[in-house]
């Protein structure tokens, strides 16, 4: 039986072209060559400038023409530059057109910025002779580009169906793909806005106590990073819901958790208090604070395992077990003890403050799962894609979807946003 592969959507354009390789390489052997020995010769090219303009430096102030050589040189070492650059570690017909089609030009332009060097000359012997040495290895490079780029176009043309078959696999699973960074990128927006909201609602809340008691009062510092350590809680909730709360509780309730009742009971109320359209944010601390048995099982493995896509990376809810989990506990007493001293409508202006950020949250709850549930269809699209088309059983797996710290501690209004996407290559 065939192993299937897991890997990660954003190890995936890199994993695609290593398979693409894999499959198709063999067939474009002469191409490569081809392209090696372009490559060879424009680096052989690019090497030569490069001293070429190391010695018309060293020498700006006694060399004929010198100042005036240097732009050509630098020209020469950009066009170069250009096109070495994004090389696919499998070649298809969209890169050989990007790749080969302006080498014409590209080469004219070398010959035009290299033509008013050989008119330099050098008093120092010793640097004459290295000048000329730079120049002859140029000339001769590019006497021998035409004839390489002929000999790669006529492969090219060998090998087309092979070429265009590669660009249909790569097209036909970079819709998809950007699609889903697309949602990526807004996910992770919307969890930078949400962080700003409990900024503002930290602010508002400090200064209302402050008003109201006279004193400078850190509890709502600690109610917001609170806030923010329960997002990973909030998720299972979410997806726990989208899934089928019998369902899960049916997993719950056997091995190996074998939950009872009583505690699948409580499960639910925690689902229920945290995705209420009245949530209430004291009121959810308070909560905490009397019954912390149902975060713990709501964030098992076991219950992560079967709430997320398979294959997806858990680190949010590992660190949530590790770190989060004690970091709350360690809270909600703090909370609890200004909570219950608040006056009536000092409590209830907070709670209105709160209840704000807590509808935000809900709204990134409703992307987080539409995210979630594009990405399932794209997991079975490419599943299945390349199973028929590269014969190779492969599972994407679901990416990290925060970017918050992964530290516990610092998961707090001093988050900072710790990860970038790679572009998708074409």
């Amino acid at each position: 039986m065939t192993s299937v592969q897991q890997v990660s959507f954003l190890d995936f354009p890199w994993v695609l072209d290593y398979m693409l390789a894999t499959r198709f390489n063999s067939s474009l052997r002469q191409i490569r060559h081809a392209v090696c020995s372009i490559v060879l010769t424009l680096r052989t090219i690019l090497s030569a400038a490069v001293e070429l303009g190391i010695l018309v430096t060293q020498d700006a102030d006694s060399v004929d023409g010198a100042l005036s050589a240097k732009p050509f040189i630098d020209n020469m070492i950009h066009v170069i530059t250009e096109c070495l650059q994004s090389f696919p570690l499998c070649l298809d017909s969209e890169f050989f057109h990007s790749f080969l089609e302006p080498l014409p030009s590209h080469l004219r332009f070398l010959c035009g910025n290299f033509h008013p060097l050989t008119h330099m000359k050098f008093e120092d012997s010793a640097k004459e002779k290295a000048f000329e040495a730079q120049t002859k290895a140029i000339t001769q490079a590019l006497s021998e580009l035409p004839s390489q780029c002929s000999n790669l176009e006529l492969y090219m043309s060998s090998q087309e169906p092979v070429l265009k078959q590669i660009q249909i696999i790569k097209e036909h699973l970079r819709a998809p793909l950007w699609m889903m960074m697309h949602d990526f990128r807004s996910l992770h927006g919307e969890e930078k806005l949400l962080v700003e909201d409990v900024r503002e609602a930290v602010r508002v809340a400090t200064e209302m106590h402050a008003r109201e008691t006279r004193e400078c009062s850190t509890w709502p510092q600690v109610m917001g990073e609170t806030l923010l350590l329960l997002l990973p809680l909030w998720k299972l909730s979410a997806l726990a819901v989208a899934k089928g709360q019998d369902a899960f509780m049916r997993m719950v309730a056997s091995p190996p958790l074998d939950a009872n009742v009583g505690a699948q009971r409580l499960l639910r109320r925690l689902i229920e208090v945290l995705l209420s359209e009245k949530a209430d944010f004291l009121d959810i601390a308070l909560w905490f604070a009397a019954e912390p048995s149902s975060a713990v099982l709501l964030s098992s493995c076991e219950a992560v395992e079967f709430l997320l896509p398979e294959a997806a990376n858990d680190e949010e809810f590992t660190q949530f077990r590790k770190l989060g989990l004690l970091r709350i506990q360690e809270n909600i007493p703090v909370l609890q003890n200004h909570i219950i001293r608040l006056p009536k409508h000092l409590r209830a202006l907070i709670s209105a403050q709160w209840r704000k950020v807590v509808e935000e949250v809900h709204l990134h709850l409703q992307l987080y799962l539409r995210v979630v549930e594009g990405f399932l269809e794209v997991q079975k699209e490419v599943r299945t894609f390349v199973n028929s088309h590269l014969f190779v059983e492969l599972t994407l797996g679901l990416p990290l979807l925060t970017w918050l710290a992964a530290d516990g501690k610092s998961a707090s209004l001093c988050t900072t946003f710790h990860r970038g996407f790679p572009t998708v290559a074409a």
